[in-house]
């Protein structure tokens, strides 16, 4: 047997006895909320909207722009989060100002890359309030972020509003089809059975639109990512935040990699990496199969938070078993997002990506959470 087929084989076997351990997920978690079910592929347009049964949900962006008319570039990042409220408290007949509606959280971000400034807003607003959700399709107004579909095809209209004079508006449209990602349609994380989640992906989008700051418009251009993820027990308890990047390569694949990090400092075995081939098929390995490598460190002034900014991610191809290295590089370092409270700040930002010569070959969001130590008991 050659080596490559000696490494595919052994690949395999790895992956096979890691399935062996996969658990059936319990139909509901220890609060009452339902949790995910293998073999669910999406409904669309329906499933892109709200699922309010489910604990936590999140509508998800980050894309690399280009002005029309000049040689500035940014990056955006935009996320929707929904909160549940309490499953058993839905059920009271008692009224309630606050108790079981649901919460939604909107992040916005913008990375002026030409510049080097750093441009971020939370909001929070209480459904029905100051923000709604469709469940029908992909239409939601959460306080500085609203969306809504193109009314002649596939894809998005977009607003990220960053403050009062300046804002991003977008039009999205998917050039693959969508990715669900996990063993049996569920992306596990952690040992924990109802530590699952539907995730649905769009991992190559055709951006343009407008940027407006202080009544000067800028017409602008490029590629984003979109991620649809919906559980109700997010993260493993033995797990204390993530590392997790969105890879767009130039020859028109993508590559998905995320670290589960463990409180011990370990990686959890579900953590994976998954490769998105030009018509959007998939293949990938699990943590004993890729190595996620810290090369450089960043301390942030605003928070005292360090975090590794600068990564090496090598993994073996299940494909041809060859060796993969991607090289990340901020494009500048201060992209923190810093909430309202600042107890949870974590990374967000633009990167650039190089091989093993250091040659360029694509760009990627990376985004670090859980540093601070604030993320523990938020979504377990």
């Amino acid at each position: 047997m050659n080596t490559s087929k000696l490494i595919l084989s052994l690949l395999l076997l790895s992956q096979s006895l890691l399935l062996a351990d996969w658990i059936q997920p319990p139909l509901q978690t220890l609060e009452g909320y339902p949790v995910p079910q293998p073999d669910r592929a999406p409904e669309l347009p329906r499933d892109h909207g709200a699922h309010p049964e489910y604990a936590i949900e999140w509508w998800y962006w980050v894309g690399h722009l280009e002005a029309t008319d000049s040689d500035e570039s940014f990056g955006f990042q935009s996320t929707v989060f929904r909160l549940g409220g309490d499953p058993n408290t839905k059920q009271s007949p008692e009224p309630s100002i606050l108790g079981h509606e649901q919460l939604y959280m909107s992040h916005a971000a913008l990375s002026e890359l030409s510049t080097n400034r750093y441009f971020h807003s939370e909001r929070i607003f209480r459904n029905g309030w100051q923000a709604t959700a469709s469940t029908e399709e992909l239409r939601f107004s959460a306080g500085n972020i609203q969306v809504a579909p193109l009314a002649d095809r596939d894809g998005q209209h977009m607003i990220l509003r960053y403050s009062e004079d300046a804002y991003l508006e977008l039009t999205l449209i998917p050039q693959k089809p969508i990715v669900v990602f996990g063993e049996r349609g569920l992306s596990r994380k952690g040992a924990d059975p109802a530590a699952v989640s539907l995730y649905w992906s769009y991992t190559r989008i055709k951006v343009s639109g407008t940027l407006h700051r202080n009544g000067r418009p800028t017409a602008v251009s490029g590629s984003a990512w979109m991620d649809h993820e919906i559980s109700s027990s997010q993260l493993g308890s033995d797990l204390a935040g993530w590392d997790w990047t969105a890879i767009q390569l130039d020859d028109g694949t993508e590559v998905k990699a995320y670290r589960l990090r463990q409180v011990n400092g370990g990686s959890d075995p579900w953590s994976a990496i998954y490769w998105i081939d030009r018509d959007g098929a998939t293949r990938s390995v699990y943590a004993d199969q890729f190595k996620w490598i810290t090369e450089k460190t960043w301390l942030s002034s605003n928070t005292g938070t360090t975090y590794p900014t600068s990564v090496r991610i090598e993994a073996i191809d299940p494909e041809d078993g060859s060796k993969k290295i991607y090289r990340l590089r901020p494009k500048f370092d201060a992209q923190e997002f810093i909430g309202n409270n600042g107890s949870n700040p974590y990374w967000e930002g633009a990167c650039d990506v190089l091989d093993e010569e250091g040659q360029r070959i694509g760009k990627a969001y990376l985004e670090l959470a859980g540093y601070s130590g604030g993320l523990r008991g938020k979504l377990n």
